[in-house]
């Protein structure tokens, strides 16, 4: 099966998995005995004014009768045809703005359509759509999922390799030692932790550093008060940019002419591929040099216009010049996001940090004990290549998989770091949501990080049949 066909077959089916996840999720929080038109309308609510708001939730019809769940559900979906075009794709919203035009709730708006119309309802406890709400917190969310695991992946990794290759001895039980305390200390503990030592005055940050409050912020994503580029801008790399960006592209070409064994035909080329390998070589060096030693007369190198991504860590290098606080430089933004994200992102990394140490550990042993490890040692090899080159690579082919699976737990574990941060994510919504029995907020939460979940191992299946070759997609 070719690559495209492996992956058109598993977005496909992607479909009836998020249908499961949906009904499992709606009928669970349907069936809690609980009122959430009651809930945000208030214990002295009027009696029509509540009824009003059931209906329009979809709760019961005309007549004030409850709707059976399923009915609410497909209502819910999309499967119905709400303008009366004959067809359930994309109606138009037709109540925008006219529901409770009769009632002292008219500031609530209700809007047609359903999940198949990519309308995940209103949220009651945000007072506007849940895809607001999402669009404000998911970035929150993936910037710090995704950076707990950039770090505590290779941190992992590297402490796994070095305690399979030292094995028993001091580094090894030290690390054993370490992979045990981060799988079992709980997430919020670590974070209490982390702000008592790193973000306040009684920390070890003031007596070392001379910082006043400790060296890193408390909580949120920004200073209180302080503004942030959201408008989005241009990707200008700029000169220097553009000359590492010329480099990489030589360097990627010599690395392919090495790898296929042709490095020494650099000087001589004599097929047609060498030679414009070779050419693509000269002219991405001639171009670096360029941009290198005359940057002074060239304007900005705009590589593309963007919206705002809602990540503060990009946004701060791709915002416009217009748009940046004053006395505030893109770099100096960029060190600021960076200084409010590293202790959420550490509290969250060391669970998949320990985790992965241990799994390495046992790979990497297991590998080191095969028979052609031994034949590389035998022909003379020095210990550092045959562990690199020839056991480490192998013994990573199971950890892409455990990758796949960690992401599941960052994003668990990420409810109560942003609990604690007071980071605005989605783990804060769905306590949010929770707490004030909002359901399109916890549905809408719960179809999103699902969607990530699967395509994240959908990426896992892919990067694991392109570093071992025996495994085929199918």
């Amino acid at each position: 099966m070719e690559l495209w066909e492996y992956i058109v077959r598993r977005l496909v089916l992607l479909v009836p998995v998020l249908i499961g996840v949906s009904l499992l999720t709606f009928t669970i929080s349907h069936l809690v005995p609980s009122d959430p038109a009651r809930a945000y309308c208030g214990l002295k609510c009027p009696d029509d004014t509540l009824a009003d708001l059931k209906y329009q939730m979809h709760f019961t019809d005309e007549d004030g009768n409850d709707i059976p769940i399923m009915d609410q559900y497909f209502h819910y979906m999309g499967f119905y045809d709400s303008d009366g075009d004959g067809s359930i794709w994309f109606d138009e919203d037709v109540n925008d703005n006219v529901a409770f035009a009769d009632s002292s709730f008219n500031s609530l708006e209700y809007s047609s359509g359903g999940v198949i119309d990519w309308n995940f309802g209103f949220s009651l406890s945000y007072k506007k759509p849940v895809s607001a709400v999402l669009e404000q917190a998911v970035p929150v969310t993936l910037e710090m999922s995704f950076g707990a695991i950039l770090f505590g992946a290779p941190l992992g990794i590297l402490l796994g390799a070095l305690s399979a290759v030292y094995q028993d001895r001091p580094i090894d039980h030290i690390s054993r030692f370490v992979a045990i305390a981060f799988v079992s200390l709980p997430i919020f503990w670590l974070a209490l932790m982390f702000q008592y030592l790193f973000a306040t005055q009684f920390g070890i940050c003031d007596p070392l550093f001379g910082t006043e409050g400790g060296c890193l912020p408390l909580f949120g994503r920004k200073p209180p008060g302080s503004e942030f580029p959201n408008q989005g801008g241009v990707f200008d790399i700029g000169n220097l940019g553009l000359s590492l960006l010329m480099a990489i592209v030589a360097s990627v070409a010599a690395y392919d002419m090495k790898v296929d064994g042709r490095l020494g035909n650099l000087k001589s080329p004599e097929t047609t591929r060498d030679k414009a390998t070779v050419g693509i070589i000269g002219v991405s060096l001639t171009l670096s040099a360029f941009f290198l030693l005359n940057p002074t007369d060239m304007g900005p190198v705009v590589i593309a216009s963007h919206d705002s991504t809602g990540l503060y860590t990009i946004d701060s290098l791709l915002a416009e010049t217009g748009d940046l606080p004053e006395g505030k430089t893109r770099l100096a933004l960029f060190w600021q996001s960076l200084k409010y994200l590293t202790l959420p992102v550490v509290c969250l990394s060391l669970g998949t940090a320990g985790g992965l140490l241990r799994y390495m550990r046992s790979s990497l042993l297991e590998v080191l004990n095969e028979d052609y490890v031994r034949t590389a040692r035998a022909k003379g090899l020095n210990e550092r290549t045959v562990i690199i080159k020839h056991a480490c690579r192998n013994a990573l082919i199971p950890i892409v998989t455990i990758l796949g699976f960690m992401l599941g737990g960052v994003l668990g574990g990420a409810v109560l770091t942003e609990t604690i941060f007071a980071l605005p994510g989605m783990g804060m919504a769905a306590i949010r949501a929770i707490l004030l029995t909002d359901f399109a907020v916890i549905m809408g939460v719960t179809m999103v990080t699902s969607v990530i979940f699967l395509l994240s191992n959908l990426v896992v299946d892919i990067a694991y049949a392109w570093v071992d070759p025996r495994v085929r997609l199918g």
